[in-house]
């Protein structure tokens, strides 16, 4: 059975105290000759009794007796007893605990033990883990005449979240069952929350009475079964007694996604760029092969070699080795959901796979202000752009706009030479006369300007030469804290950014008429650029990405039905809705794709909207064992082995050492005298 296990404190001892006393025992009944009393009349015989004592051998047949077995036996519970026995019992009599199991992303690892002690490479930490606290479940609760009185216990599982399974129960069936509850997660692992329920429940008990008072008892002790990856470790303050059972190897053998990001280039939107960053733990150079999908096909696979760990030596901690993964840009003109996988296999596969969806590329909606349409050269390079649509407006029309609120219809508007009396909240480009922005004070004009700078970083002026532009008048203007001046000329700034949170703006103190800059290819670019930056500026070039432990929450039409989330395990999951059609679930368990579907009743048709949680965790990603947990001050050392309480066996063994003894002199006497 599980709990029959014995240990011994000094098994040299007796085995040598054995070997020295029974052989010489067993060697006094082979030598000791047995004669029966014989009464004589005459000594004529005795000469024939002293041939017949001759005659017998030095050894006979060892013989039957009750004598020796009660000396063998009580020597050698003599020897059991100097070996010192103890037997393994359930813990301290009384007194509360806690099982603490770590189900984070780390608890995945592949390398567990399985039930023989080996490391299949199929057996996860979190089922070793589960393993061990069933164990000791059945140790504290077996019963039997060495166990002791066990109390009550309780069973936590933390990762980014803590829960309770089982509040403090004696039931050894509910204990069981919670801990066969314990799902694995994919989130980062924090001890904090999980102290915290423990403390909550123990703060505190039930009287007699039936009322709550102050628990003025030793606090409980803690069942600790984790890797020992837990961030914000030195912030913990423990007031607990800790076993910490360490689950994992030692040997480190992971290689993680740990970033990923999508670009639209600026000159092709439809087109999308994939960059991923890899993180390798172990200490060698390792070769991986990277492959990236789109919906689910493979696009390509690039061969990545990522440097070993090293050690800092003024921390004395593992700094990963990293390495850049650039995929070559590819068309997208629709949404898409992105994976790039590491398909090398190693002991954590949480991290070996991210996504990200990307809705598809925006089409702006544009308006120019403008006295002359039919000589603007803002407006030729704007019909260049694929826009959905390009609206004309003369000064009063958007000023006639402003007054009726329908300027928010355009993503951005461009003022050609021209300016409006008020700016309402928006996106604009304006050429010529100082626009009405805050951060922008016009004090007058300048001739025979060229260019001596430029902030080539902006993303307005990507790939956007003026060396040789020279501008013969311009609007000089003082800039305020606020505005970022991407182009400096000889006098005065020519090109300026301004944010003031409601208002972005993209200010040129000159008609571009005004100077030989419409006559260069970097004339159109600069303006592409501008439309392009104003008019997605604050929109995500991908959806939301989540991690675990937080919770999806989507706007969904206040009247639809069937609401559930999909996860990447197969199950459906229903989802509240608020009546305001805030639709939330959570917290998320794993990583992967989640799709939200539901009904609108009206159209009668199903929507769906698609979220990406990724593992990129450094903590998590390390996934050797910690061989001791540092709480604040105080250091709790990594014990593989059970906590659990010992009975010693040895004073019963001289206690039935001592009575055969007993017995053995009682047989003894009364033979002799029989």
């Amino acid at each position: 059975m599980n709990w029959l296990r014995e240990t011994f404190l000094t098994p040299a001892a007796g085995f040598y105290l054995a070997l020295a006393v029974i052989p010489p025992l067993v060697l006094l009944y082979f030598l000791r000759l047995r004669r029966k009393p014989q009464a004589i009349s005459t000594t004529l015989l005795w000469q024939q009794a002293i041939e017949d004592l001759r005659a017998n051998a030095p050894f006979q047949r060892l013989r039957k007796s009750i004598l020796l077995f009660l000396q063998l036996l009580a020597l050698i519970l003599l020897a059991i007893a100097i070996m010192q026995p103890q037997l393994r019992s359930s813990a301290q009599k009384g007194g509360k605990r806690v099982i603490m199991i770590d189900n984070s992303a780390s608890m995945t690892a592949t390398d567990g033990k399985d039930a023989s002690g080996k490391v299949s490479g199929e057996v996860t930490r979190l089922e070793e883990a589960k393993q061990h606290a069933r164990d000791l479940i059945e140790d504290i609760y077996r019963g039997g005449i060495f166990s002791s009185q066990a109390g009550e216990t309780m069973v936590v599982s933390f990762s980014e979240q803590a829960e309770i399974l089982q509040r403090f129960t004696d039931s050894k069936s509910q204990l069981l069952a919670a801990i066969d509850r314990i799902e694995p997660t994919h989130g980062e692992t924090s001890l904090h929350e999980a102290l915290k329920l423990a403390r909550a429940y123990t703060a505190n008990k039930l009287s007699p009475t039936g009322e709550f008072v102050p628990n003025t008892e030793d606090p409980p002790g803690i069942e600790l079964y984790t890797d020992g990856r837990i961030k914000n470790l030195d912030q913990e303050v423990s007031r607990e007694t800790i076993h910490f059972v360490p689950i994992g190897s030692t040997s480190v053998d992971n290689v993680g996604i740990s970033a990923i990001s999508v670009d639209r280039p600026f000159d092709r939107p439809t087109s999308v760029a994939v960059f991923a960053g890899l993180v390798n733990f172990n200490s060698e150079e390792i070769a991986c092969d990277i492959q990236l999908s789109v919906n689910g096909t493979a696009r390509g696979i690039q061969e990545t070699k990522v440097p070993g760990a090293t050690i800092n030596p003024s921390t004395n901690e593992l700094v990963p080795g990293r390495a850049n993964v650039v995929f070559v840009p590819f068309e997208q003109p629709q949404d898409a959901v992105i994976e790039v996988a590491n398909l090398r296999k190693d002991i954590l596969l949480a991290d070996n796979v991210v996504h990200t969806v990307i809705p598809a590329p925006k089409q702006l909606s544009v308006g120019l202000v403008s006295q002359d349409f039919k000589t603007s050269l803002v407006a030729r390079a704007l019909e260049g752009m694929a826009l959905r649509s390009l609206v004309p407006m003369s000064p009063a029309d958007f000023d006639a706009r402003v007054a009726q609120g329908t300027t928010d219809a355009f993503d951005v508007v461009v003022f050609d030479n021209c300016k409006a009396a008020t700016l309402p909240a928006g996106r604009y480009l304006t050429f010529g006369p100082t626009p009405p922005v805050p951060g922008l004070t016009e004090y007058g004009e300048a001739d025979g300007q060229v260019v001596l700078n430029t902030k080539d970083e902006s993303p307005a002026m990507r790939f956007v030469s003026m060396d040789s532009v020279f501008v013969a008048h311009m609007h000089s203007v003082q800039a305020g804290d606020q505005v970022e001046v991407l182009a400096e000329g000889s006098t005065g700034p020519l090109i300026l950014s301004v944010s003031t949170g409601s208002i972005h703006c993209i200010h040129v103190t000159f008609d571009p008429l005004d100077s030989n800059w419409v006559y260069q290819r970097s004339f159109l670019i600069f303006i592409m650029n501008s439309v392009e930056t104003l008019g997605r500026a604050g929109e995500p070039l991908t959806e939301q990405g989540y991690k675990c432990g937080d919770a999806f929450t989507a706007r969904i039409p206040a009247n639809a039905t069937n609401v559930s989330i999909q996860s990447p395990d197969g199950k459906n999951n229903p989802v509240s809705v608020t009546e305001s059609g805030q639709a939330v679930w959570g917290p998320i368990p794993i990583s992967g794709l989640y799709t939200m579907t539901w009904n609108t009743p009206d159209s009668g048709a199903k929507s769906s909207r698609t979220f990406a949680v990724n593992l990129v965790s450094m903590t998590e990603g390390r996934v050797d064992v910690a061989p001791e947990l540092k709480l604040g001050n105080e250091t709790v050392t990594g014990d593989a082995t059970a906590a659990h309480h010992y009975v010693s066996l040895w004073p019963w063994a001289i206690a039935l050492c001592v009575a055969l003894l007993m017995v053995e002199w009682w047989i003894y006497h009364r033979k002799l005298y029989l």
